[in-house]
């Protein structure tokens, strides 16, 4: 027994002490679930979306909803998929269960060209408040005080949604919202990253009404959140005035994109290296948040094993496909969609009939290949850190299964959890961060991409041709 369940069972200990030892273990995801789900309200986030004890803890009564919503410290896959699917999950089925699944982008070409895919995660729930099946839709804007900052809102007009469009990697928490919305009767659509998604089902598990309220529950792909940190050292290290920033956008333009900020007067500058001018080689943002996870990845980010939102009604990410990464058509926005439920694939039919969206079947058998191999990994690499804290004698998440790995797998992920080595090392990780963010470090970034950059590339445009 770990001492996050000895702490659970003390019943001279109030429930928010035990959140607060969950987030010391580690184990916090930043979901909010806790703060959404607390009948008195005692439970607040800090400047990280961490939770904590409000004034007023002492009337927290103890009702123990705040660590049974939690997902950090458990989320049965078996039994969660037996209640939303009716059948259970594998651990080996990093895909998860889905009926259908889809090539599709907004049919409306402001939303397409303005989002960071296909923009269906922007059209779907802004066409479901257009047309009065919701009240409205959970989502992620950028701070007004910290433009680099995501922060999670109510949209209830159709701008507030479109103000959502572009990814946002930091971590940040979404389902202390429900908080907001408790006395209100919805429905709203919720779109959230696997954590948030697992910490909704929860909720709905422990209050009927919440899941009463909400019409559709959009999951999106997600390889790790970022620490703040990494955002407050970029900017330290290129002397960056956060005043003086008006936006960030973490995916510029289409596939795949570049970081890129404007400042209050209008300025656009790319990062990292804004001293580059136009035209010069800079890594592309897919390659910048892969060294940027790699210092600043969240250690519960590493023990999570769900990539793809299994547990979505609709999972919505990049259309990352093995053998079409080099099509043009790709690059002009499109979203891999998963239908899971039936509900989700109702809601994407009418969608689509309605002329909202555009959607292109998509073959289930290359379904299966897909994210290869970032879901296969996120999953072997959590499964390798999780039996490594259990050796050591330290909290870990129960998922309600265990992986069986082959030699080969156990090699790769051990291989894969040390090249996180400085992440928990904060003096080193940003020594690194600074070495790489220099002026010669561009080439080492250059040097490490080479190969996935052209030469995958090159053969996959080979490929199509032969076709």
């Amino acid at each position: 027994m770990t001492d996050i369940h000895k702490c659970v069972m003390q019943q001279n200990k109030k429930s928010i002490n035990c959140i607060e030892e969950i987030v010391a273990q580690r184990l916090c995801h930043r979901c909010g679930s806790c703060a959404g789900i607390c009948p008195k309200g005692v439970i607040g986030l800090d400047d990280d979306y961490y939770p904590r004890g409000e004034k007023g803890v002492g009337e927290c009564t103890d009702c123990g909803l705040c660590v049974r919503v939690c997902p950090g410290i458990s989320f049965s896959f078996p039994g969660f998929s037996r209640r939303i699917f009716g059948r259970e999950v594998r651990a080996e089925d990093t895909r998860g269960i889905f009926l259908k699944a889809f090539l599709a982008y907004s049919a409306d070409p402001a939303i397409r060209r303005n989002s960071t895919s296909g923009g269906i995660s922007t059209r779907l729930p802004l066409w479901m408040l257009e047309t009065g099946r919701v009240s409205g839709a959970f989502t992620v804007i950028s701070d007004p005080g910290h433009p680099w900052k995501p922060r999670a809102v109510i949209a209830r007009k159709p701008e507030e949604i479109l103000r959502g469009a572009y990814s946002k990697y930091p971590a940040c928490s979404m389902n202390h919202l429900f908080s907001e919305i408790r006395n209100e009767r919805g429905p709203f659509v919720f779109t959230g990253i696997p954590c948030q998604v697992h910490g909704l089902r929860k909720m709905e598990e422990t209050n009927k009404s919440i899941g009463d309220r909400i019409a559709l529950v959009i999951g999106l792909f997600c390889h790790s959140c970022l620490e703040h940190q990494a955002i407050k050292d970029m900017m330290s290290i290129y002397r960056i005035d956060e005043r003086m920033l008006g936006e960030v956008c973490y995916r510029f333009g289409k596939l795949p994109g570049y970081v890129r900020a404007v400042t209050r007067s209008g300025q656009e500058v790319y990062l990292p290296y804004p001293q580059l001018p136009p035209g010069k080689y800079r890594p592309n943002a897919k390659e910048v948040l892969t060294f940027f996870f790699k210092f600043y990845s969240p250690p519960r980010c590493r023990m999570c094993i769900d990539a793809l939102s299994e547990f979505a009604d609709i999972s919505v990410g990049d259309a990352w496909i093995k053998g079409w990464q080099a099509s043009d058509r790709l690059r002009e926005g499109h979203n891999l969609v998963i239908a899971r439920t039936e509900r989700g694939l109702k809601m994407l039919e009418e969608a689509r009939d309605a002329g909202a969206i555009v959607l292109d079947p998509f073959d289930r058998e290359l379904m299966m290949t897909s994210h290869e191999p970032m879901a296969t990994m996120k999953r072997l690499r959590a499964f390798h850190n999780i039996a490594r804290a259990k050796r050591r004698g330290r909290p870990h998440p129960d998922y309600g299964f265990e992986k069986s790995f082959t030699m080969q797998e156990r090699t790769r992920a051990a291989m894969n959890a040390a090249t996180y080595f400085a992440a928990d090392i904060p003096r080193l990780r940003r020594f690194l961060f600074y070495i790489l963010l220099s002026r010669p470090g561009r080439y080492l970034i250059g040097f490490s991409f080479f190969r996935r950059r052209v030469v995958v590339a090159l053969m996959e445009k080979l490929k199509l041709k032969m076709k």
